[in-house]
């Protein structure tokens, strides 16, 4: 048979028996289906005569084949380990065969071996998604295939796929699915099919003739897909959106799953993956919604995750698995269960070790020419840069090294974890660097698409820290978190001390951040302090930016008790940053966040405090405007929803809180929701004696509905009274009548905050 060659990118391969199934997409745009057999190895050790036993079992069944003795390192140890190697012969169902035998023998500990057939197929191969190959096939066989470019590449060539945007509408019922509309997008045309055509028809038509490689969708895993499958099998219609038979039975899957994760209850939907095509969720997928396509496809070339399984799990999948591919790499042992414990510590350690990032406290006021200095990507930069792995800190073979404060030691092998974060990192800096090459140049696209890698891997390194402490974590331990912490306390320590020592005065310090003000400094200034800070801290510290103003907010609750991360100021650009207020929480009604931001973007032209203040009273009056609107009713009662996550399934309230009667109300009128959902509702009427009656969910809105237009004037002030904060203002939360009657803007005495060179509070 004749080899064929060809060049194209390795878009999809999933299991399937003993092979793997590989497509690539041609740079005609056309797709190529490839099989490849695949004997995937792990490795199991334990007593001779147990290992002996279990090797026959798992031969004896067909499920793997011997390969013989050989050597792989410990993680631990850094020493070569003997273990017997086996070969698995149904790669697609091997994952859940592993625990039976897991469950037989007990003794015997199995490494490599519960890893996804795709993942270790890209680690063996030196592979990932989209990467750029020269193809050699004979026939419907893949002989081989070489990569031609680099995971760390920092621009690469996008290949030309097809993507079309899926929509519809319909019930989704378990026995009578309705299926009433679907809309399909495709090179800025639409087509639209409804009850009244032969739907499913209409659409596999459409779908077939324009082939796409990429279905977008909003929701289409817990509800969009499930009622297309449902209902075309209700149907008997032989619906075809994989470009590949599925391997096995499809399952429609309508349930998701709850979870607890970092302190909170999350939900996520069922997978709808497709065969040959990707599916893309945006409604269920972290990556799309908040960083894009191109940041999905960053993380996922990194992490050599499958692109439609990476899309659907946690960014700790992604970072998780480039240790993997670093461990492959180095012949490092991956064990399925980890079993290493916590070191025991006395309670007076236990106090050193049990804290956080160092925070300074700012002192509440607003403060003019503030300089701000961030460390960029600290915590895995330490991690890269002090050999901080779960391997390396308190190592059984030597102590070079000290932590400070907690006196553990830093081995000087180099940890598995270090080298993982460490390219990334660098990485993230040069995308960074051509994303602002890409602005200055007036490429917009450019800077969108750099951005969006770039951001990417910020979400990734900000998770590797987290996980380094996980108690399930692949290569996690709790003392190389403490490790972390207690470097990144002393770095920003000495941050704090070079810039005092320079004359500047400390506003705020936060974790990885300093603000810092001088009565007159000039640029040379800034860019000795950075160079003095990185070359003491050996981490890089940039400027962030250069604020007119900037306001640090204090408690709600407590007047003259400074909130860290509660402030908002406006940068020399005009641009603006702001934390935790408002504009930034994802339960405010999108109505008063547009007016927050509106001031707040009138307000950024100013250039000092007076000049704040002047706009302020002359804003006064437009403020008044807008609680008008909402007094006659004049705002859309869908701009005004507000949005709480569910910590428990709706049966599970029992008071009449605004979150607990939404989800009664939707649980009754027969709409689906579980804990860690989303759900959006309106205020009603908060005064009404039927506490049913006091919300609204805003699936149920229907014409009659009205919203409470005290409730939201009360919200509306809230906001608008953190921008009069500065200025002294301040509006009746609690009294909130309509503009008929009178009542004018309390007045604050402005208070002087005090020097903040005294005013510090160190929290942990």
């Amino acid at each position: 048979m004749t080899t064929r060659e060809f060049d194209g990118w390795l878009f999809d391969l999933y299991p399937r028996g003993a092979e793997m199934v590989l497509w690539f997409i041609t740079p005609d745009g056309g797709s190529v289906r490839l099989l490849d057999t695949f004997p995937m190895e792990f490795f199991i050790t334990g007593p001779p005569t147990t290992i002996i036993q279990c090797v026959e079992a798992l031969e004896r069944a067909g499920d793997a084949v011997p390969a013989g003795l050989t050597q792989r390192e410990d993680i631990w140890s850094g020493k070569q380990q003997d273990v017997f190697a086996l070969r698995v012969c149904d790669i697609q169902t091997w994952k859940q065969t592993l625990p039976r035998y897991a469950k037989r023998f007990p003794d015997v500990s199995w490494y490599n071996a519960d890893i996804f057939p795709e993942q270790v197929y890209f680690y063996a191969h030196k592979a990932f998604p989209l990467a750029r190959c020269r193809v050699y096939a004979e026939g419907s066989r893949l002989t081989r295939f070489d990569v031609l470019d680099d995971v760390w590449d920092r621009e690469y060539e996008f290949p030309p796929l097809r993507i079309a945007r899926l929509e519809g509408s319909g019930r989704l019922h378990r026995q009578r699915p309705q299926l009433r509309s679907l809309t399909l997008e495709y090179e800025g045309r639409s087509w639209v099919w409804d009850e009244a055509d032969s739907l499913l028809s209409g659409f596999q038509h459409a779908l077939d003739d324009m082939d796409p490689d990429v279905l977008l969708t909003r929701h289409g895993d817990g509800h969009l897909m499930p009622l297309i499958f449902s209902a075309a099998q209700t149907a008997g219609f032989p619906l075809r959106l994989d470009r590949d038979d599925p391997p096995g039975d499809r399952r429609i899957e309508t349930e998701g799953r709850s979870y607890f994760s970092y302190g909170r209850i999350l939900f996520q939907d069922p997978d709808c993956m497709l065969y040959g095509r990707w599916h893309l969720d945006g409604g269920n997928s972290f990556m799309v919604s908040n960083t894009g396509l191109h940041g999905l496809l960053e993380s996922c070339r990194l992490g050599r995750l499958p692109v439609q399984r990476g899309s659907r799990r946690s960014i700790g999948t992604g970072i998780t698995s480039a240790q993997l591919a670093e461990a492959w790499k180095r012949n490092v042992l991956v064990p399925w269960k980890k079993s290493e414990p916590e070191d025991w510590k006395t309670a007076n350690v236990l106090l050193k070790t049990d804290r956080g990032g160092l925070v300074y406290a700012p002192a509440c006021g607003f403060y003019e020419n503030v300089v701000e200095l961030d460390f960029a990507s600290m915590y895995p930069s330490i991690m890269a840069h002090y050999n901080v792995s779960p391997e390396t800190v308190n190592c059984r073979c030597c102590s070079n090294s000290t932590v400070p404060e907690l006196g553990y030691t830093i081995c000087k092998r180099s940890g598995l974890v270090s080298d993982a974060l460490g390219p990334i990192v660098e990485k993230r800096q040069d995308l960074k660097a051509l994303r602002h090459a890409a602005e200055q140049a007036g490429n917009e696209e450019g800077r969108t698409i750099f951005d969006q890698r770039q951001d990417a891997l910020k979400w990734m390194l900000v998770c590797c820290f987290g996980y380094l402490g996980y108690r399930n974590a692949r290569f996690g331990r709790i003392e190389a978190h403490e490790a972390v912490s207690a470097y990144a306390r002393k770095l920003l320590t000495e941050a704090k001390e070079i810039c005092i020592n320079h004359g500047w005065k400390m506003i705020h310090a936060n974790v990885d951040c300093v603000w810092i003000m001088k009565e007159r400094w000039h640029c040379d200034e800034i860019n000795e302090l950075v160079e003095q800070i990185n070359s003491r801290t050996h981490l890089t510290i940039a400027l962030e930016g250069v604020y007119k103003w900037i306001g640090f907010l204090p408690s709600r609750r407590v007047s003259n008790r400074p909130v860290p991360t509660r402030y908002f100021g406006a940068f020399e650009t005009g641009k603006l940053k702001y934390r935790g207020i408002e504009a930034r929480r994802s339960d405010t009604p999108d109505f008063i966040r547009d007016v927050q931001l509106e001031f707040l973007n009138e307000l950024a032209t100013t250039g000092n405090a007076s000049e704040y203040n002047r706009m302020v009273a002359d804003l006064l009056p437009r403020m008044r405007e807008y609680e008008t609107m909402l007094w006659r009713q004049e705002v859309a009662i869908e701009s005004l929803s507000l949005r709480t996550v569910l910590s428990r399934d709706p049966e599970e309230y029992q008071g009449n809180g605004p979150s607990a009667l939404a989800a009664r109300q939707a649980h009754r009128a027969g709409l689906k929701f579980h804990a860690g959902q989303p759900i959006h509702y309106v205020l009603a009427d908060q005064n009404n004696a039927d506490a049913q009656r006091r919300v609204r969910v805003l699936a149920l809105l229907d014409a009659d509905t009205t919203y409470d237009p005290a409730a939201y004037v009360r919200l509306l002030r809230r906001a608008l009274n953190t921008l009069l904060w500065p200025a002294g203002e301040e509006l009746d939360e609690k009294h909130a009548t309509p503009p008929w009657h009178k009542s004018a803007p309390k007045r604050r005495q402005s208070i002087a905050p005090p020097d903040p060179q005294l005013s510090f509070l160190e929290v942990s």
